[in-house]
């Protein structure tokens, strides 16, 4: 009867407290994971819309973007033609506030409208539009851009 088997019970406060413990650190570690896969993948879809693969003095360029919000997007649009290069548009597609904890997706719309003065230093013929979506760096890490581009015919004014 020496090592008779005492049981001895905890406090419920105690126990209490250990679950609501337990639940919180479950809550955390699954916003952290999902946080964790929106800084890994901070750019959810990208849109280059050319209505008319002919560009003129007029022609409209759309491009859209979706983030993940965690960390600001910066998008930007470029007209190529051989070694001749212009940025024709910027965009910056803000961060959520509370970036860690807030899931929801961040969007954007670029809209660029071709001029005279920017197709005249170019030449009339072939080119490329190129729509470039950059994250930026989470936990050392700088994703790779997401690009689209398309095939665009400058027409001469």
């Amino acid at each position: 009867m020496m090592f008779e088997n005492i049981s001895v019970k905890e406090p419920l406060p105690l126990v209490v407290l250990k679950k609501v413990l337990l639940l919180v650190a479950i809550t955390f570690l699954c916003i952290g994971l999902i946080s964790a896969h929106r800084a890994y993948f901070q750019v959810r879809s990208l849109e280059l819309d050319v209505p008319a693969a002919i560009l003129h003095s007029g022609s409209n360029i759309r491009t859209a973007v979706v983030s993940s919000g965690r960390t600001y997007v910066d998008l930007k649009l470029e007209l190529i033609q051989n070694e001749h290069t212009e940025t024709i548009g910027t965009q910056r597609v803000p961060s959520n506030e509370y970036g860690f904890f807030d899931p929801r997706t961040q969007q954007a719309t670029l809209n660029v409208t071709l001029t005279p003065d920017l197709l005249a230093r170019f030449q009339p013929g072939p080119a490329h539009l190129r729509a470039t979506a950059s994250g930026h760096p989470q936990w050392t890490r700088t994703p790779p851009p997401v690009i689209r581009e398309q095939t665009v015919e400058i027409k001469a004014e």
